[in-house]
C-alpha cells in the first residue's frame, strides 16, 4: 500500500459505492474497499483532499462534478485485455457464425465489442476477419465501446506495447504492426475497420445509441455487475440483436438465472448465446 494512501471510512465507502453504482452499475463489495483506497488516493491528493468525505462532497455538489464523475469511472474500471484473448470464440465467429450469416444472404453485418477496453478485442476480430477473406464477401462493421473514456482514446490511436501481444504467434506483430522502439502501431487498413465510442452498458439510451447488431462480444464484464445490472445488460443485448443474433460472453459468465430468452450453443471450446 502506498504511504500516501488515504483511508476510507465504512460510511464513506458505502456512499461512494452507491455513487459509482448509480452511474455505472459496477458493484463494489465491502471486501474490495481497499481497491477504492488504492485507486483513488492519488486523485484525492491531486485535488488536495484530505478525506473521502471531501471527495464525495465534491462529486455531489461541485460545478465540475460531471467531469469528475468521468474521471472516477476511468479510475475504478478494470481494463485487462490482450490480442486474441480467448481465441476459440473468435475462431468460431470467423469459421462458423460469419459464414452462416453470409450464406443466408446477409450483405451488411454489424459486430459490437462491448466494454472493449483498450481495443485489442475488436482489432483482433478485424485481423481474423481479414485473414479469412470475409471482408470480400460482406460489408462487416465493427463497433467498440467502453465506459472508460481514457481507454477509448487509447484504442483509437492503435499503439501498443509488448504486454498486449503475450502468447501470440511470432508472425502476428510484423504482419499487422510497425515497430518504433517499444511501441507497436497498428496498420491503417486494420484500424479503419473499427469505430470506437464511449458507451455505458447500463445507460437507458445505450440501445438507441448503438442500434441493431448481428453479433455482440461482451466478455468478462458481467462479473462487475450485481444481478440487477447483469439482467439489464443481457436484456439490452437481446433487444439490440437482430434475428438471428449471436452473443459471446466470457467462459465463466453464466446467464441461466438471468435470462431464458437465449438458446445456448456449445461449440466444443466455448459457448455462444443465440437469439432465434
Amino acid at each position: 500500500m502506498l504511504s500516501n494512501t488515504i483511508k476510507i471510512k465504512d460510511e464513506e465507502f458505502l456512499e461512494l459505492r452507491d455513487i459509482i453504482y448509480k452511474t455505472s452499475a459496477i458493484a463494489f463489495v465491502e471486501s474490495k474497499k481497499y481497491l477504492l483506497e488504492n485507486r483513488l488516493s492519488k486523485r484525492l491528493n491531486e485535488l488536495n483532499f484530505k478525506s473521502f468525505k471531501d471527495y464525495i462532497y465534491y462529486l455531489k455538489y461541485d460545478n465540475n462534478r460531471r467531469k469528475e464523475m468521468d474521471v472516477l469511472i476511468n479510475l475504478v474500471t478494470i481494463n485487462e485485455t490482450y490480442f486474441l484473448r480467448e481465441r476459440p470464440q473468435m475462431d468460431h465467429l470467423v469459421s462458423k457464425t460469419l459464414p452462416e450469416l453470409i450464406a443466408a444472404g446477409k450483405k451488411n453485418i454489424r459486430i459490437w465489442s462491448a466494454a472493449c477496453s483498450t481495443g485489442e478485442e475488436p482489432y483482433s476480430l478485424a485481423i481474423l476477419i481479414k485473414e479469412a477473406g470475409l471482408y470480400n464477401k460482406a460489408n462487416i462493421e465493427i463497433c467498440g465501446t467502453d465506459i472508460n473514456s481514457d481507454v477509448v482514446e487509447f484504442a483509437k490511436k492503435g499503439d501498443y506495447k509488448s504486454m498486449s501481444f503475450r502468447g501470440l504467434p511470432p508472425t502476428f506483430q510484423p504482419t499487422y504492426f510497425s515497430q518504433n522502439q517499444l511501441i507497436f502501431s497498428l496498420n491503417a487498413d486494420i484500424k479503419q475497420k473499427v469505430k470506437f465510442n464511449v458507451g455505458n452498458l447500463t445507460a437507458p439510451t445505450i440501445g438507441a445509441q448503438m442500434g441493431k447488431f448481428d453479433i455482440i462480444f461482451c466478455r468478462n464484464v458481467l462479473i462487475s455487475f450485481d444481478m440487477d445490472g447483469k439482467k439489464k445488460v443481457i436484456d439490452m443485448f437481446y433487444n439490440c440483436l437482430n434475428t438471428p443474433g449471436y452473443l459471446y460472453l466470457g467462459h465463466s459468465e453464466n446467464i441461466n438465472k438471468i435470462s431464458t430468452a437465449y438458446k445456448v450453443s456449445n461449440f466444443g471450446s466455448g459457448l455462444v448465446h443465440l437469439k432465434q
